[in-house]
C-alpha cells in the first residue's frame, strides 16, 4: 500500500511542479526532455543487476517499453493541443477518465475477479473523476472538427497504463528499475528528435530554470512510474483496482493542494465528486 500512496504523491508533485512552471512562464518541451534523461539515470543508478543490452533488447518488455516511451511524448503533446482546443475541463477528464481502459483490460486479459463490489468500485470512481474534475468552459462550445482530441487521448493514456500492466506482468521486480530507465530513455530520445524539427531547436535547453525544473520532475516522474509498477508488483491488490485508487487518489489529492497552496475555488460539484471518491476507494479496498 506504501508504494500506492508514494506513488499518488509523486504524481500529485507533478501537478503542482506544472502549475508553479505555467506561472513563471518556463518552456514546457525542454523540461520535459530534460526530466526524462534525469528519470533514465536515476533508474540506472538505483539498478542492482548487471546491464546487459543484448539481454535487455531481447526480453519480453522492451517492446511495451518502446511503446510506453513514444506515448509518453504523444500524451503529453495531445494534453498541451486539447487544452488549448477543447478546454482544461474536457481534456481533464478525458485524461483521467481513461483509467477505465486498464481497468477493463486487467479484468479481461489477466482474468481478475470481478464482483458486485467492485463493479460498483469502478462505476463510483468514474462518476468521482467527471465530478471533481469538473470545471466551467471558459470558450465556446467545442468545434466539430475537435470531437476527436478526448476520444485520442482517452485512447491515448489508456492504452499506456495497460502496456506499463503488460510489461510488469513480464519481468521480476529486480527488473523494475532497469525497465522505468529503458522506458524514460525512449521518451528522451524521442523528444530530442522533437526538438531537432521545433522552431526554438535547443535554445531553451541549458538555462538554470530548464535544468532546475527538468531534475526535480525527473525525480518526480521516476518515482510516479516506480512505485506504480511496484505497487502491481508488491501490493497484493488487483490491477484494475490499483489503477483506480491511483486515479482518484491523484485527483482528490491534487484538489486538495490547488484549495490549500494555489487559493483555487472548488465548487460544490467538485466536493461531491471528493466524496465519491473516498467511497470507491473505500469499496476498493474490501
Amino acid at each position: 500500500m506504501i508504494y500506492l500512496l508514494l506513488g499518488i504523491l509523486s504524481s500529485t508533485l507533478i501537478v503542482v511542479l506544472f502549475k508553479t512552471m505555467a506561472k513563471k512562464d518556463i518552456k514546457l518541451l525542454p523540461v520535459i526532455v530534460f526530466n526524462y534523461f534525469i528519470a533514465t539515470a536515476l533508474g540506472l543508478l538505483l539498478n542492482s543487476v548487471e546491464l546487459n543490452f543484448v539481454k535487455i533488447i531481447e526480453s519480453d518488455w522492451f517492446v511495451g517499453a518502446i511503446f510506453i516511451g513514444a506515448l509518453f511524448i504523444i500524451g503529453f503533446f495531445l494534453i498541451g493541443y486539447a487544452t488549448q482546443k477543447i478546454g482544461i475541463s474536457i481534456t481533464t477528464i478525458s485524461n483521467k477518465m481513461s483509467v477505465v481502459v486498464p481497468i477493463l483490460f486487467s479484468i479481461i486479459y489477466f482474468n481478475e475477479d470481478l464482483n458486485l463490489l467492485k463493479i460498483i468500485g469502478i462505476i463510483l470512481a468514474v462518476i468521482a473523476i467527471i465530478l471533481s474534475s469538473f470545471k466551467k468552459q471558459k470558450k465556446d462550445p467545442i468545434s466539430p472538427k475537435y470531437i476527436y482530441l478526448p476520444i485520442f487521448l482517452f485512447l491515448t493514456i489508456g492504452t499506456m497504463d495497460s502496456l506499463v500492466k503488460l510489461s510488469q506482468s513480464k519481468f521480476d521486480e529486480a527488473t523494475i528499475p532497469v525497465f522505468t530507465a529503458v522506458t524514460f530513455g525512449i521518451a528522451g530520445i524521442i523528444g530530442i528528435v522533437i526538438s531537432l524539427f521545433s522552431r526554438t531547436g535547443f535554445k531553451n535547453y541549458f538555462n538554470k530554470r530548464t535544468i532546475s525544473h527538468g531534475v526535480l520532475l525527473g525525480l518526480l516522474n521516476y518515482g510516479s512510474l516506480y512505485f506504480v509498477v511496484s505497487a502491481l508488483t508488491f501490493s497484493g491488490l488487483d490491477s484494475s483496482i490499483v489503477f483506480g485508487i491511483n486515479n482518484i487518489g491523484i485527483i482528490v489529492l491534487s484538489i486538495i493542494v490547488a484549495f490549500t497552496f494555489f487559493k483555487e475555488k472548488i465548487k460544490p460539484i467538485n466536493w461531491i465528486g471528493i466524496v465519491i471518491s473516498i467511497i470507491a476507494i473505500i469499496i476498493f479496498l474490501q
